[in-house]
């Protein structure tokens, strides 16, 4: 990214997290704060608790590598200074509130007029188009519209929100991710554009989205499961041990056995209530789970990492954020970064989301002082971006190109979820994405039961003896839209000759293989660049390639309890229930997958400029610690260790879901400041609260929450959660029902900006997929086609790619090497 200016008018999380990103790839990133600045740096945490403006954890996170001006937008000299700003940058990232944009003029129009060379990318919690395009927001209602809230958290207690604004952090991820797939269209003359992304449907797509196809074909809508993972295998849950809970997650039969092994083979195996795994997870999983509960309590927290590590099975310690920053493989592998603030003082921070080995990422200073470059930056005048290294006029006679990445050929070699997750991000915006699996090593998501019948054979859900079942999951399917497939027999010496002169011929190799088997198979990245020097190899080990824990067996859950998110879900301990830890969603997988295609997208464009390929290592711990920047401050700043907040936030009273008339059904509210408090005691028509001392500021709201939270429930008790709604959002108050997937599925806005979109599968008919979360005006992503049957491209690329003829074909095929 250098060379690249980036302009960032930006408040609190998403956009300011957005151009962190930008900036630690190289970008000038130019923040412009009102004033007062970045309310960020109003809210804590801060060290020892006392407030300042430029010891902000919040802030000093989100912004660091800028350089930061001030201006008064209420102006019409602040508004043409922020012109003047924009006419020198290539990339313009904000999430302002929707009236403020309207007031200054920043329109998509008015971008497009001015600033035609400019890529905009704009965060917002619902998006710039919809039905709620102008409603009032936080990462309450982002969690609560997205899906996610619904299934989080016990199921006789309110739904919880996702801790930490880590929907508005994953935004600012696949914002970095929309801009620099958008540098590389503007690289091939495609100009500027406006790229829309709603914080809410980036969840709603990458994360929630998985529950569409239960929903559709099962009618399961959902439901919240606690402290374990619905719809998964027994074990799956989070139990307390002797000094804290542990996390296990063991689907295979294999682990479950090692597991059983470990215990010691206990009686109860043989009981045949408790032979069937899936009745025990789905029917009494807590009678289950108290069979081995004892044994977790025996052992302390280090001792089970041990045990199950020496046994390959997949159970972690749920850590806490204090000792996320004493992990041995995380300082093994030289992960975190300190850095020196002039007010704040020196503090650990997350390491990078992603590592570029060829180009690694840099904090090259800390967050701005208010206004610290003001003088400097506005009267120094800038060069252009159509002069500088960034912007390239490209040639005047080639057509616009219509698809970002087109012209860009990835091989995927990834599996099961994140791997092949990261591959349909790239493929969606134009890259021509070759899966390579065989019948020898199918993708694990093809295998199993399907729960959709053949369009053909409705009456036959097995597909009868027609081989079907590999064709009829429709996770694979929404995984791995758009790509093509071929049939390599990894286990044979000529189908790995093939895959490396495919390697020659593409630009990246992509994989979520464990650590050593890119090397046996000659796939890694010293072996292709003899033959490739350019090529760009993306992995994605669970732990990284070095580190204590290189050779861990992990699944998303494991991720979150070893980077210390899982110690966040739950309710205040002063509430005294058991921690809840699980999200409903493959969180860290979903992570894991955009971090990488941010990286990869990140390699092509320092490729395209100087010619070199790189190894890009995408650890699914380090991606998925990487947005806990803020817990792990609060720690060091007081010396307190972090505990589940609930759906607390010490800068909003009230700030909960509410029961509403229904079946399980809430609503979200949320209070930032005195004027949404007014607003709220108006709805509710209630003259005693405005009057009421309990409540007269944010922080005796905040004392008396419980108190309020009690009042407030009393009136949304009355009402529908959609009645709630519109009330609320009349009045200027944020709010948003609790949306499970049939809620969502039945959504005007969400129906409106396409978060589910149908395709026509072969064997499936009509399906519904979810959709692309990013809205580019100029090269927008779509889901073209479906995904690919199992080899229906082996043609395509054995032939018209590699030139074999159809004799050698054939023989490869009847030596099930093409298999």
């Amino acid at each position: 990214m250098e060379g690249i200016r980036v302009v960032e008018w930006g408040e609190m999380v998403s956009a300011p997290f957005c151009a962190k990103l930008l900036a630690e790839l190289g970008a000038d990133v130019i923040k412009v704060e009102p004033p007062d600045g970045d309310p960020a740096r109003r809210r804590g945490p801060y060290p020892d608790g006392v407030s300042h403006p430029e010891r902000s954890g919040l802030f000093l996170f989100a912004n660091q590598g800028k350089r930061g001006v001030t201006l008064d937008t209420d102006t019409d000299a602040g508004i043409d200074s922020l012109h003047h700003l924009l006419e020198t940058a290539d990339v313009f990232v904000e999430n302002r509130p929707y009236a403020a944009l309207a007031q200054a003029g920043i329109t998509t129009e008015a971008l497009a007029r001015r600033h035609p060379h400019l890529i905009t990318v704009s965060l917002s919690p619902y998006g710039r188009t919809g039905d709620y395009k102008q409603y009032a927001g936080y990462d309450l209602q982002v969690n609560a519209l997205s899906g996610m809230s619904f299934g989080t958290g016990h199921v006789h207690r309110e739904p919880l929100t996702t801790p930490a604004q880590q929907a508005a952090y994953l935004a600012g991820v696949g914002g970095a991710y929309a801009a620099i797939v958008a540098l590389l269209a503007r690289d091939a003359s495609a100009g500027g554009q406006y790229i829309d992304l709603a914080d809410s449907g980036v969840i709603a797509t990458l994360l929630t989205g998985y529950h569409l196809p239960t929903f559709i074909y099962r009618g399961i809508a959902g439901s919240r499961s606690g402290n374990r993972m619905r719809l998964g295998l027994f074990p799956n849950c989070v139990l307390p041990c002797r000094d804290g809970y542990v996390c296990i997650d063991a689907p295979q039969l294999e682990q479950y056995q090692r597991f059983l092994n470990l215990l010691g083979n206990p009686d109860w195996m043989d009981n045949p209530r408790y032979r069937d795994r899936r009745a025990m997870s789905d029917q009494y999983p807590e009678e289950a789970e108290n069979l081995i509960a004892p044994w977790f309590m025996e052992h302390s927290k280090d001792e089970i990492l041990q045990l199950c590590l020496e046994n390959r099975i997949p159970c972690a310690p749920v850590l806490t954020m204090d000792e996320v920053l004493a992990s041995p493989h995380l300082q093994a592998r030289d992960w975190f970064r300190e850095v020196d603030h002039p007010q704040a003082g020196r503090y650990r921070y997350p390491g990078p989301l992603v590592r570029l080995h060829g180009s690694p990422s840099k904090i090259t200073r800390p967050a701005p002082l208010l206004g610290q470059h003001t003088t400097e930056i506005l009267n120094r005048e800038s060069p252009s971006p159509l002069t500088g290294e960034g912007w390239g006029e490209g040639d005047s006679d080639a057509q616009e190109p219509t698809i970002a990445l087109h012209g860009v050929r990835i091989l995927d070699l990834g599996s099961a979820w994140a791997g092949p997750m990261a591959g349909q991000l790239l493929a969606d915006m134009g890259a021509e994405v070759i899966k390579v699996e065989s019948r020898a090593r199918m993708d694990g998501m093809r295998l199993g039961r399907p729960m959709i019948p053949p369009s053909d054979n409705g009456d036959d859900p097995a597909g009868g003896d027609r081989g079907l079942w590999p064709e009829l999951q429709p996770v694979f399917h929404g995984l791995n839209r758009n790509k093509l497939s071929i049939t390599l027999n990894l286990r044979t010496r000529e189908g790995r000759d093939i895959l490396r002169r495919l390697a020659s011929v593409s630009d990246v190799v992509l994989s979520n293989f464990s650590p050593g088997v890119l090397q046996r198979l000659g796939m890694d990245y010293d072996s292709l660049q003899r033959i490739k020097p350019d090529i760009i190899v993306a992995a994605m080990p669970a732990f990284g390639d070095t580190g204590p824990l290189r050779d861990m067996v992990a699944y998303a859950p494991i991720i979150q309890a070893m980077s210390g998110m899982m110690s966040l879900v739950g309710y205040p301990p002063e509430e005294n229930e058991p921690l809840v830890g699980e999200l409903q969603a493959a969180w860290s997988d979903t992570v894991a997958a955009l971090c990488a295609a941010l990286g990869v997208v990140a390699a092509l464009r320092h490729r395209n400029r100087t010619g070199c390929g790189q190894y890009v290592e995408a650890a699914h711990l380090e991606g998925t610690a990487a947005l806990l920047g803020v817990p792990m401050l609060q720690y060091q700043m007081s010396g307190q260790v972090p505990t589940p907040p609930g759906n607390d936030d010490p800068d909003f009273a009230p700030h909960n879901n509410y029961p509403c008339a229904g079946d399980d059904a809430w609503v979200s509210i949320a209070i930032g400041d005195d004027a949404e408090w007014c607003a709220l005691a108006a709805v509710l028509a209630d003259e005693t609260l405005a009057s009421d001392a309990r409540f007269a500021d944010r922080a005796s709201r905040w004392r008396y929450r419980r108190q309020l939270d009690e009042l407030i429930a009393n009136w949304t008790r009355t009402l529908t959660p959609g009645q709630a709604t519109k009330l609320l959002q009349d009045a200027g108050v944020a709010a948003m029902p609790v949306m499970n997937i049939a809620d969502q599925f039945a959504d005007p806005h969400l129906n409106a900006r396409e978060t589910y979109v149908e395709v026509d599968h072969p064997h499936v008919g009509a399906e519904l997929l979810y959709g692309v979360p990013w809205r580019f005006s100029a090269t927008p992503g779509a889901v073209r086609t479906p995904a690919p049957l199992l080899g229906q491209h082996n043609d395509y690329v054995l032939s018209e790619l590699m030139g074999m003829d159809s004799a050698c074909v054939a023989q490869l095929s009847v030596a099930e090497v093409v298999h």
